[in-house]
């Protein structure tokens, strides 16, 4: 589904943010993860972005 809206929106980039639970989801798919710390007490977020 990813590659379709990027192909479909000729998006140069696609950028998400998740926590610890989705993190890998999106790595595997060659998403860049940067950490943006405890954003709420307790849960790390993390920002996803994918070049293409």
């Amino acid at each position: 589904m990813i590659s379709i809206i990027l192909e479909k929106y000729s998006l140069s980039f696609m950028f998400a943010e998740t926590d610890k639970d989705a993190v890998n989801f999106y790595k595997n798919y060659g998403f860049k993860i940067t950490s943006l710390g405890e954003k709420y007490p307790g849960v790390e977020r993390f920002q996803c972005i994918l070049k293409s």
